[in-house]
Formats: structure tokens, C-alpha cells, sequence
């Protein structure tokens, strides 16, 4: 069994008696299930790469030799990422980490706490009563402040991975995913960025385009990704910029200012979240002083902000330069890939096609 990783629901692995089959999740360079231990139900997700070469597995040893490098580093950044993360994590909280990561046969394994979802799209965001958008903003800053107290980018920040759940009183948030988080100004390669494209943040578009070095990938990447989940939230969509750009980080890089359109938030709202998207990644509040005007806030009703316009005239446009792997094909890698023109959530095709770049896919609902 342990060769051919087939495992069906009723399976134990590692102490979890499988309650589903695996499912495959996005183009299928991961799968989902969920699994009991303990009497308490939990997410676990199976990695279909990297594959950890066994004895007995085909190929010569210096194949395999360079395979299980490649595993130890995975390994390594996962419990890395893990233990950095559980002085300040717990179960039933609003960040979501791994609880348990191994290796059954060729494959690994990530065990998180279960979160039933209320199945809220940014649109209906939008929709909810300020009070009720107000909620949701403070509790996934608080949570990225958690992160961010230490130094830890998450990187993949989208709406996605930042789960809405209904409580007793209204809504709160759990953010997840720390797949692709690294400590702050030590980013992979650009070769092996992973993430969205649709919610990068200027710098790390220079970075796959190997025109900014490392140190400048800091917290300051996911204050601009939250910016632009902060936008959807309160108006339902994206903030507008000349469509030939086709992503919100290349239209800044061309010089386009990023502005929300009409919403029920206070113009110190607003404003906060326009200073979340400047292009200049020192210019942008830090996670601390956005949550800290947040929670200065009165949740009351306010009047609707006055229609906004996109400030600038298009200019023309440089196409990234697109990462390739060594047979000259573009490289991908992680849970959802690429397709080969992907699109943003308003259905605009993208301009970025970096390497190891993955869109946003399903979710499974935690």
C-alpha cells in the first residue's frame, strides 16, 4: 500500500483513520481528505510532489540521491515553517497551522484543525453590513500580525486562504495555508515562487523579473495581497486599473494608483486600505497599524463613499519576463497550476506567467 500510496477512506495513516477518499484539489498537484484521531476530525492534505524515492524505486542512485535532497529541503522548510509558527497557534484559533507534517512511503503529509466554512464569497462580503466587514478586516489582521510578530511572510494571501466562519455573533476569519511563508528577506529562488498572481505585490513581480534582490521581500508583500482581499471585501470587486495590464501589481508598476471604488466604509477606511496598495513597499502601513486603526474604529453604519475612478491614463506596457526551466518550458509547481493564459476573478487573462506560479483554485472547505 505504502508503494502505490493508494489509501481510501478507513485507511490509518500516522494515527489518522481516513472518514474520505482523497480528493484531488485544483489541477491536481495536491489532494484533500479528512481524517479522525482522538475523536476529533481534522484537514489532511497529501503533497504529490515532492515524491521521496524508496529503496526499491526505479532510477539510478544519483537520481534518487538528488531526489531526497529535494525532500529534505522540503522537509526542512515545512518543519521550519511549523515550528516557528506553534509558540503562538492553537487549536480552535484564528490562525490555522499545521498541526502534524510526515512522510508515509513515497509521499508527505500536513494535518490541520478542521474549520467549517460559511461559504462567503468577497461579493456577499460586500453585501454584509459595515459592522459585520469591520469584523471580518480586524481578525485576519490580527492573525497576519501574528505572523508578522514573527517575521514570518505568508507569501499566498488570497481570499481563498483566508476562511470566513460563522459564529454566534456574526462572522469571524481563519487564515491558512502557510505552504509558501518564509522568514522575512530569505524568499525561495524565483524559479520556485509559488502563489497567486493576482494578488502579488509589485516587488515580488520585480523579483521573479530578477530585478530586485531578496532583502526587499518583506511583510510588506502581504500588506499590498490584503489590501487588495480588504478591497473585495468592501466593494465586491478588485480595485480598477487600465485592463492591458491585466494584473493590479504591474498596473502599479507602470504607475497607476490603485483606488476603491463606492462601499459602506469610512473614508478612514478607505484611506487605509489605498495606503496599503502604494507601490512603494516602505510607504505602506505596517500589519500592526492596520489593525490598530481598525480597532479604532466605530462599527456603525456609514454613508457610502462617492464613486472613484482610476487616476491614470494607461501607459504602455512591458511584459514581465517570463521564468522558464532548464528544457525552456515554463516551470510550475504546487497545488494549483496555471493554465496557459490564466485570469484574474473578473475573467481578465493574465500577463504574468512566472515560474512556479499557481492561480487561484478550489478550496477545500476546511
Amino acid at each position: 500500500m505504502t508503494r502505490s500510496d493508494v489509501f481510501r477512506a478507513g485507511d490509518v495513516l500516522n494515527g489518522y483513520r481516513l472518514l474520505e477518499d482523497f480528493r484531488v484539489v485544483g489541477a491536481g498537484l495536491s489532494e484533500w481528505s479528512f481524517a479522525e484521531r482522538g475523536g476529533r476530525i481534522f484537514f489532511i492534505k497529501r503533497f504529490l510532489s515532492p515524491t521521496y524515492p524508496e529503496d526499491d524505486a526505479p532510477g539510478s542512485e544519483r537520481t534518487k540521491a538528488r531526489k531526497r535532497a529535494r525532500c529534505a529541503a522540503f522537509e526542512a522548510h515545512h518543519r521550519g515553517i511549523q515550528a516557528a509558527m506553534a509558540p503562538l497557534t492553537t487549536y480552535g484559533g484564528n490562525l490555522i497551522a499545521t498541526l502534524d507534517f510526515f512522510r508515509v512511503g513515497a509521499k508527505y503529509y500536513k494535518v490541520t484543525e478542521r474549520v467549517d466554512v460559511a461559504g462567503l464569497q468577497p461579493s456577499d462580503v460586500a453585501a454584509l453590513p459595515f459592522s459585520s466587514q469591520l469584523v471580518l478586516l480586524k481578525t485576519v489582521a490580527h492573525s497576519l500580525k501574528i505572523l508578522h510578530d514573527l517575521h514570518i511572510v505568508h507569501s499566498d494571501l488570497k481570499p481563498s486562504n483566508v476562511l470566513i466562519k460563522r459564529t454566534e455573533l456574526g462572522y469571524t476569519t481563519k487564515l491558512i495555508d502557510f505552504d509558501s511563508s518564509y522568514i522575512v528577506g530569505n524568499p525561495p529562488p524565483p524559479e520556485e515562487i509559488v502563489g497567486t498572481m493576482n494578488y502579488y505585490a509589485p516587488e515580488l513581480v520585480r523579483y521573479i523579473q530578477e530585478s530586485a534582490a531578496p532583502s526587499e521581500l518583506t511583510e510588506a508583500a502581504d500588506i499590498f495581497a490584503l489590501g487588495l482581499i480588504y478591497a473585495e471585501y468592501l466593494t465586491g470587486t478588485m480595485p480598477a486599473f487600465d485592463p492591458a495590464h491585466h494584473e493590479a501589481a504591474i498596473a502599479v508598476l507602470h504607475g497607476q494608483q490603485l483606488k476603491l471604488g463606492p462601499s459602506r466604509a469610512p473614508a478612514a477606511v478607505t484611506d487605509l486600505v489605498e495606503r496599503m496598495l502604494m507601490p512603494d513597499p516602505t510607504a505602506r502601513p505596517s500589519v500592526a497599524q492596520v489593525h490598530s486603526t481598525l480597532m479604532g474604529l466605530r462599527s456603525g453604519p456609514a454613508a457610502p463613499a462617492p464613486a472613484r475612478t482610476a487616476a491614470r491614463a494607461p501607459l504602455p506596457v512591458r511584459r514581465p519576463v517570463v521564468p522558464r526551466d532548464r528544457s525552456g518550458a515554463p516551470a510550475a509547481r504546487t497545488e494549483t497550476s496555471a493554465p496557459a493564459r490564466p485570469e484574474t476573478p473578473g475573467g481578465r487573462p493574465s500577463a504574468l506567467r512566472g515560474r512556479g506560479v499557481r492561480i487561484a483554485g478550489g478550496r477545500a472547505g476546511r
